[in-house]
């Protein structure tokens, strides 16, 4: 019969061979042969998922191993049920990268429910980008200012209760006084824009200009539609927008304006991409590098000037600081900025 401790150090001997043959295997023989899944938390055709296609179409070029790349829609909940699925369930080996909406690093501090990730554990890879948004109005809506939103009720649409399109006009509506009603339900901003040119609704209480100058220039030249408001933290020199406010300076006094700050910190965050916890170091190490490449990779800007607009990319450990500053924060600020972006019933 043989001893069971002997079983015992054999396999305290096989499972150390493993573990060292793991730690002795380089990033590039890891990936070599490998796919790498980018998880989009967006459903088809918006600009999450176009920016997700785009820069998997350049990335792997700059990942040791050159592995194959594809790109996978998980939408729902504003990109939660995408955040939850790379952190908890997909293999933390480095081969699933999160692409989600800009305020999943925020939906802990607003207490939305299903939230089961840290965003101070996810390992940020970067940002194309950070974006501008805008309140846009269709040309057949009565709204000609961001002063008529104050006065006369503004139906826009909606893609769920933790995304842009709603958080900023319940925002509006709680800190100013605006009166954005919100028609929820739809899929992504594609939809919402074939609703816009139904009137089915009268415009977006958040929509990516760079989505706009990309996506349907004629619209701006002809104007088609009107930009009312920029949401951002500092205001465009971009000659459409010459003229329209920025939501930091509409606020009509500094708890106003700081609780914009907080919210409009998401703005900064662009359009993110991470890692989950668990994902080793030197992969982690290696896809950062490699994204901040491919941002600076000349057919890559090519590509992305003619569907991505401009490119401004922001690191991982830059993301990583603007996470940590936000939930630095005052608690009253969290507090408020909370309540201004809560959903009805919630």
């Amino acid at each position: 019969m043989i001893n069971s401790a002997f079983v015992s150090a054999l396999s305290a001997v096989a499972a150390l061979a493993c573990t060292q043959v793991a730690q002795a295997q380089s990033v590039a023989q890891f990936y070599k042969g490998k796919t790498v899944n980018i998880v989009v938390g967006s459903d088809v055709g918006g600009g999450y998922d176009l920016t997700a296609r785009t820069v998997a179409r350049h990335l792997a070029r700059h990942i040791p191993g050159e592995p194959a790349i594809i790109v996978q829609n998980r939408p729902g909940a504003g990109s939660i049920v995408a955040s939850n699925y790379v952190y908890e369930v997909a293999p933390k080996d480095g081969t699933v990268i999160g692409a989600v909406q800009r305020p999943i690093p925020f939906q802990i501090l607003f207490g939305d429910t299903g939230v089961r990730f840290d965003v101070r554990k996810m390992q940020w890879i970067g940002s194309t980008t950070s974006e501008l948004g805008v309140v846009v109005a269709w040309h057949t809506a009565p709204h000609k200012t961001f002063d008529d939103v104050l006065k006369t009720e503004m139906i826009v649409g909606g893609t769920g209760p933790t995304t842009d399109p709603e958080l900023f006009p319940r925002a509006m509506n709680s800190i100013l006084g605006t009166k954005f009603k919100v028609v929820s339900g739809y899929k992504g901003q594609a939809q919402m824009v074939l609703a816009m040119q139904r009137e089915e609704i009268q415009g977006s209480g958040n929509w990516s200009f760079s989505d706009i100058e990309k996506g349907h220039p004629d619209w701006l030249a002809e104007k088609k539609v009107r930009l009312l408001l920029q949401l951002g933290l500092t205001k465009s020199t971009h000659a459409a927008l010459r003229d329209v406010p920025l939501i930091m300076d509409v606020g009509r006094n500094n708890e106003q304006r700081s609780i914009f700050q907080v919210l409009m910190g998401m703005k900064a965050m662009g359009r993110p991409f991470f890692l989950a916890p668990g994902v080793p170091k030197d992969r982690a190490d290696a896809l950062r590098t490699a994204f901040m490449k491919t941002m600076k990779d000349p057919e890559f800007l090519a590509e992305a000037s003619k569907t991505l607009g401009q490119i401004d990319p922001l690191s991982g450990p830059e993301m990583q600081k603007i996470i940590t500053d936000v939930h630095a924060l005052p608690a009253d600020i969290i507090a408020k900025a909370r309540e201004a972006v809560k959903a009805p019933g919630a």
